[in-house]
């Protein structure tokens, strides 16, 4: 009998483009639709992972709020100076694999809560939705 009972429901790819040092963690339903069409808005992206995973709308969300601290724009994440939690993270999206959501969907469980949970616990702690607490964190980061 398996650990982890994965709920095969919001299938999909998270994907992280990189433009001029700006990251962009997104999702997308479909493997190359997105990327193709972000292609004519962003001609000299480039494309660093797209991962498949179950529940992609809350794995997501997990990860904005995770990377609150180095959030640039919309869905945009900017590390600055951090270059420990940029290869953290870079290491860690990449390390998915490109064909087993199964498993990614498992093993992002493991990744979020070794170095990323305690973003969400304070936003819950502090009852506030995303966008309020990225403008909270932002602005914490901006004046220290």
């Amino acid at each position: 009998m398996p650990v982890w009972q994965i709920q095969r429901l919001d299938p999909g790819y998270l994907y992280l483009i990189e433009d001029n040092g700006r990251y962009k963690l997104g999702k997308t339903k479909t493997e190359k639709d997105r990327l193709k069409a972000a292609k004519t808005w962003l001609p000299d992206m480039k494309l660093i992972a797209r991962k498949p995973l179950w529940g992609i709308s809350h794995h997501e969300r997990c990860l904005h709020t995770a990377l609150v601290r180095h959030w640039y724009s919309g869905e945009w994440f900017k590390f600055d100076d951090d270059n420990e939690m940029e290869q953290y993270f870079l290491d860690g999206f990449g390390a998915f694999a490109d064909d087993n959501p199964d498993r990614n969907s498992v093993d992002f469980i493991y990744w979020y809560n070794e170095g990323m949970v305690e973003f969400v616990t304070e936003m819950d702690r502090q009852n506030l939705t995303l966008s309020k607490f990225k403008m909270q964190e932002s602005s914490v980061q901006k004046t220290t």
